[in-house]
């Protein structure tokens, strides 16, 4: 599993990291050394959103990680960092200028980065409170205020909800500094360039437009960077087994997947280069001062020494393309060190049957993932996190599902939270089984194959894994009732 969430650089050859775990790291980077980063001891009990200032500052949204209340309370500060291309300075948290948000209720952001706007706003994206229609929105960080801004995607197959849900969870913003915007979704896969006119946003151009098909995979772009200039794009196009992805593909929601291929816009949204890579790569950064391409493979173990390339985008003109017959063999050699390290081969897929673990309940009681089977209910898993913000959002729905089918199902939810952080949260939070493995649940995640959370797995009566599902949609829950309503 991936170990880092987080990583760039605010200017300079300086990098952030800012982990899974909720730690913070620094260190420096340049095109042929990554020297060893340093932990800065932060408040464990809050996460935090990174991005950078105007100045070459880095900016930290905070954010309570206990439990449902991450859902609820919002931020609690943000956290400015002058000249933060000095570890020194940066080490020194004296000189850290910090902005209360606490009075900035029932707003979690989901976007990373977000745009600092001027010395005291930024320009961010995430869940607002009980208004869904609202997908970007302007923070006066200085003053505790929000003003939310006028745009609404449209999506003909989606309802309000879903694509609240879709649009808002897993985004990032990226501005260039004379007034254009570029806005990304993972899970959307839609990439857009707008401005700002008073509240009203102004979509200049889409870059990628994708209509959500439930079960339909395609062509993803991963990842992103941008410059004054220019925006480079990681397009993803291989699957878990080394092969191309075409339109067609559905047997793996969330497969692995690796791009070797970086398209170059202007601001404008004209394409004026693709660049052909030696290898593949799942994460896409630019150095400080925009020559440097970083490509990371990504599911590092270490976060003090990642796995990371670079290319010399200086001259991009001069840059010679890899032909394609060499890419492909280069790419599948390394899918098949990817998958050998981390024992793709013996990963639980659908049809499988599904295997034991142990783990412990909020009062250190053993359990065991299969000790509901043969008892003539299906079993419904989920793994989870309490700083995920979709994990989160889908908490009243499951709810309401596991109440409305209790005599059909068993319902467990696999933590993915450090022990500390998960006692924080009170004892009968949920209605359901709720464990955690006394450790980050590294083992069992990487044998169900778990690569983002929230996943869900249907699991009938003796054991055969039927349906996975990766990420939260409202939809997912009437394709379970009607699993789980079949004749055993």
């Amino acid at each position: 599993m991936r170990t880092y969430g987080h990583m760039f650089f605010p200017g300079g050859d300086t990098m952030f990291a800012n982990s899974a775990d909720g730690n913070f790291y620094v260190g420096k980077l340049t095109p042929k050394e990554w020297k060893m980063s340093e932990k800065i001891n932060l408040d464990e009990s809050e996460w935090r959103q990174l991005s950078q200032g105007n100045n070459g500052e880095l900016l930290m949204l905070n954010m309570p990680i206990s439990g449902s209340d991450s859902n609820t309370n919002g931020l609690t500060s943000l956290v400015k960092i002058p000249n933060a291309n000095s570890i020194v300075d940066v080490r020194n948290q004296a000189k850290w200028e910090r902005s209360d948000l606490s009075k900035v209720s029932g707003f979690v952001p989901f976007c990373r980065p977000y745009v600092a706007l001027s010395d005291t706003t930024i320009l961010i994206s995430g869940m607002i409170s009980n208004d869904i229609k609202h997908l970007f929105s302007i923070m006066d960080y200085k003053n505790q205020m929000l003003m939310h801004l006028d745009y609404w995607p449209e999506n003909s197959t989606l309802s309000d909800m879903e694509i609240y849900e879709r649009y808002s969870v897993n985004c990032s913003i990226f501005g260039n500094g004379k007034g254009k915007f570029l806005y990304k979704n993972f899970s959307a896969n839609d990439a857009f360039i707008f401005s700002i006119e008073g509240t009203h946003v102004n979509v200049l151009d889409t870059l990628y437009s994708y209509t959500y098909i439930p079960g339909r995979f395609t062509i993803e772009r991963l990842s992103c960077c941008v410059t004054n200039d220019r925006i480079y794009m990681l397009v993803q196009d291989l699957n878990n087994k080394g092969e191309k992805l075409r339109e067609s593909d559905t047997q793996d929601p969330h497969p692995y997947l690796f791009g070797n291929i970086v398209e170059v816009y202007d601001w404008d949204g004209v394409k004026q280069q693709v660049i052909h890579l030696d290898n593949y790569y799942q994460e896409i950064m630019l150095s400080g001062d925009g020559n440097t391409l970083f490509l990371l493979p990504g599911r590092s173990d270490e976060i003090i020494k990642p796995a990371i390339y670079s290319y010399d985008i200086s001259n991009l003109e001069d840059n010679p393309m890899i032909d394609s017959i060499e890419i492909e063999k280069i790419c599948k050699t390394n899918i098949e060190k990817t998958i050998e390290k981390y024992g793709k081969k013996d990963f639980l897929k659908e049809g499988d049957m599904m295997v034991d673990f142990e783990l412990f309940d909020y009062n250190d009681k053993p359990h065991h993932l299969n000790e509901f089977l043969n008892k003539g209910k299906y079993v419904i898993i989920e793994f989870s996190g309490i700083g995920c913000g979709a994990c989160q959002m889908a908490r009243p729905h499951l709810e309401k599902f596991y109440k409305q089918n209790k005599d059909k199902i068993e319902m467990i939810t696999v933590s993915n939270d450090k022990l500390s952080d998960w006692k924080k949260k009170p004892n009968g939070v949920v209605s359901w089984h709720e464990w955690n493995a006394h450790k980050r649940a590294t083992d069992i995640s990487k044998k169900y194959d778990v690569q983002a959370i929230p996943t869900f797995f249907v699991v009938t009566p003796k054991g055969k894994i039927v349906k996975k599902y990766v990420g939260f949609s409202e939809q997912i829950f009437d394709e379970m009732k009607d699993i789980v309503s079949w004749k055993k």
